[in-house]
């Protein structure tokens, strides 16, 4: 009957025969389920992407790597449009963090607001947006919430397929949340986490392809000092905390 690119996902072949191109804009309206898109042509100003970067740090057993069964979200760091904010779980971290300016370089300001939470999940202020097993906000609720708040476009991670994003799926889920639900990122058929509403950006997948850095220098602290031209402070895990 037809014959169609196999590498062609389905939902681009929509766009393509619809003639729907990325930055323009669109009225959308539904009949009988069915929906319907009109080019405003009269709007021409692209929409600002909301960027946002995080990190997480997590505990472990000496000399292992993570594992999301048995240990916990430790800190989460992330930045929305040169905004920082650091949320920390006092379960693990031994005193409040007041809010603080890391700027290793001219250009890379990061004023952070901090967030001190009793522990992983459990309440340390009222929270009642979402029916959950736990309804109230810790650490990674109120990361949870503030990806809700901030409606991210662009969401940049360092190895966050791998790590980040897996070890907080986990973590939710052993807590009685659903990443999903709350976030919109899921891991789909190729490993990846990703978003109806927001891009997925996982930084390493670029270093691993375009940096021209060798294998032995592709981590975090590497890639900071060959392409960002500052060294990171950095500690042992073990010795974060104390």
């Amino acid at each position: 009957m037809d014959i169609r690119e196999f590498d062609v996902p389905y939902y681009l072949r929509v766009a393509i025969d619809n003639e729907m191109r990325v930055a323009l804009w669109y009225g959308i309206t539904f009949t009988a389920g069915q929906p319907s898109f009109v080019q405003l042509t009269e709007r021409v100003k692209r929409a600002d992407p909301v960027v946002m970067a995080f990190d997480i740090e997590t505990t472990k057993a000496p000399l292992k790597f993570p594992d999301a069964a048995v240990d916990q979200v430790m800190m989460i760091s992330y930045m929305v449009d040169g905004q920082g904010f650091l949320v920390t779980n006092r379960e693990i971290v031994s005193e409040d963090i007041d809010d603080f300016e890391y700027t290793p370089k001219e250009g890379y300001e990061g004023p952070f607001i901090i967030f001190n939470e009793k522990d992983e999940v459990r309440a340390s202020f009222p929270y009642f947006r979402l029916n959950l097993r736990h309804p109230q906000a810790a650490t990674m609720m109120r990361f949870f919430n503030h990806i809700q708040d901030v409606k991210p476009t662009v969401m940049a991670t360092f190895n966050g397929d791998f790590f980040d994003f897996p070890f907080l799926c986990a973590r939710a889920k052993a807590n009685g949340l659903d990443m999903f639900l709350l976030t919109g990122f899921a891991k789909d058929n190729e490993d990846e986490f990703k978003s109806r509403g927001c891009v997925h950006m996982d930084c390493f997948r670029w270093v691993k392809r375009d940096s021209y850095l060798p294998q032995g220098s592709q981590g975090l602290k590497a890639v900071t000092t060959a392409k960002l031209g500052y060294n990171p402070i950095e500690l042992d895990p073990e010795l974060m905390t104390p």
